[in-house]
């Protein structure tokens, strides 16, 4: 299929030299971008580009999907009163056919607002990576592997739970390789180093080898994770995590917040990436601000990640940068400290190297894979743009994921001036409620 996306306004191409483009169409052939240039000609399909900006589509390094039908259910808690007092108990309850429902309708959110790839971390991620295909998105999906229960001061793993989660994960690698869709592949997710035994940490970091694939896990998001390996192991988490071999590049951390200089220093070593979620550790109060300005100086790959919508409560990318920049500016008393075009590399060409996709997705350029989308800049809170500069800015600090209008996956479009193509809005609204009341958590 070609695909035309014409006269753009502006093309924000997030290349090497971070050209801006002017007055510009793109066309798209069997998924690559074709052509970057004025007058072109051609397509099956042709959207206008006339007061819009083409840039590169938004990925989100860190969520739980199936968690959007826990969106508002518990509210204002302290991350471990809410995990274990609330969503866990209802967690017990999901089953394969609920942790796809949500998914559905988190793939419906991250189209809608301009999410073309997603990393996730869940149960039944087999039915969790079947929304993601059926959605036409790109994906990175992990059956979540806990097998530490009750005390956290004693990590001793539960042998039968420790097996149960592996094989779960084996089952869930085998149905998303069956999906045989290119696009969404399987990784392998020890939920935190508190939750997971180091037998259990081993084995995932072995499990992935033999798979080559991605490791994902939640690591120090409180102080209370950091306090406990001090106390208990007499080091921080990521020193605990690398005297176990446990840190390599195929590692990517979600959060990252209570770090020291010298955990900032030995992620990077490590080649360690990093998914930063500041809307959800700010709405959990987690205290801390993960130290992005040093992670960068080390060289580290932060990408950033909304979580889960029961701790956002939204998987709107674009609210994500915003807060991203303005949590850094608060928290180190310097405006200057990030600027726009930094959060808008994070959450495209940095997540992409993430992830192992760089030089496939994450730009605009000719040959590269064409996952794009296109924002409506008619609209009050985008106006006026004074350039290149002003037009970055906007879209961190003014843009909402409601201004998205086009959404391309591998040239597929997934939604066509604000109307999605791959899934039926009404049918995924009513699976939700269906959800709910099996859940029972409607009121």
């Amino acid at each position: 299929m070609e695909v035309l996306l014409e006269n753009c306004d502006w093309v924000l191409t997030q290349d090497e030299n971070r050209r801006v483009l002017r007055k510009t169409s793109v066309l798209v052939k069997d998924g690559l971008i074709e052509a970057i240039g004025r007058g072109l000609k051609g397509g099956d399909l042709v959207v206008s580009g006339e007061g819009k900006v083409l840039m590169p589509g938004l990925i989100n390094t860190h969520t739980h999907l199936s968690m959007t039908l826990l969106r508002g259910y518990a509210e204002d808690l302290p991350l471990d009163e809410w995990l274990r007092e609330r969503i866990w108990p209802v967690e017990r309850k999901l089953t394969g056919r609920l942790c796809y429902i949500g998914a559905l309708l988190g793939c419906l959110e991250m189209i809608r607002t301009g999410t073309t790839c997603v990393v996730d971390m869940y149960y039944h991620a087999g039915e969790v990576a079947r929304a993601v295909h059926e959605s036409c998105l790109r994906g990175f999906i992990g059956q979540g592997m806990i097998d530490v229960a009750g005390s956290d001061e004693v990590r001793i793993s539960n042998e039968p739970l420790r097996k149960d989660f592996l094989n779960a994960t084996y089952k869930a690698v085998e149905s998303i390789r069956g999906l045989r869709d290119p696009k969404v592949k399987p990784i392998i997710a020890p939920h935190a180093p508190y939750t997971c035994s180091d037998e259990l940490l081993a084995e995932a970091i072995l499990l992935a080898e033999r798979l080559d694939t991605l490791v994902h896990i939640h690591l120090a998001e409180t102080r209370r994770e950091q306090a406990l390996f001090q106390k208990t192991y007499g080091c921080t988490v990521v020193e605990y995590l690398d005297k176990l071999g446990f840190l390599t590049p195929r590692v990517l951390a979600a959060h990252c917040v209570w770090l020291t200089k010298h955990d900032v220093r030995v992620l990077a070593e490590r080649g360690v990436s990093v998914s930063h979620c500041p809307v959800s550790n700010m709405k959990l109060g987690v205290g801390g601000v993960a130290p992005i300005p040093e992670m960068l100086e080390f060289g580290v790959a932060v990408s950033l990640g909304t979580d889960g919508a029961a701790s956002n409560n939204t998987l709107d990318m674009f609210e994500t940068m915003k807060f991203a920049a303005l949590l850094q500016k608060h928290s180190r008393w310097d405006p200057a400290v990030f600027k726009a075009q930094q959060i808008l590399d994070m959450a495209t060409v940095s997540a992409a190297e993430a992830l192992g996709l760089q030089g496939r997705v994450g730009c605009v350029k000719e040959g590269l894979e064409a996952d794009l989308i296109l924002v409506d800049l008619k609209t009050p809170s985008l106006q006026p743009i004074h350039g290149p500069e002003s037009l970055v800015a906007n879209l961190i600090y003014s843009a909402k994921g409601l201004n998205v209008d086009t959404v391309l996956v591998q040239g597929k479009p997934l939604m066509v001036e604000k109307t999605v193509e791959t899934l039926d809005p009404e049918a995924v609204y009513s699976l939700a409620e269906e959800g709910l009341e099996e859940l029972g958590i409607k009121a």
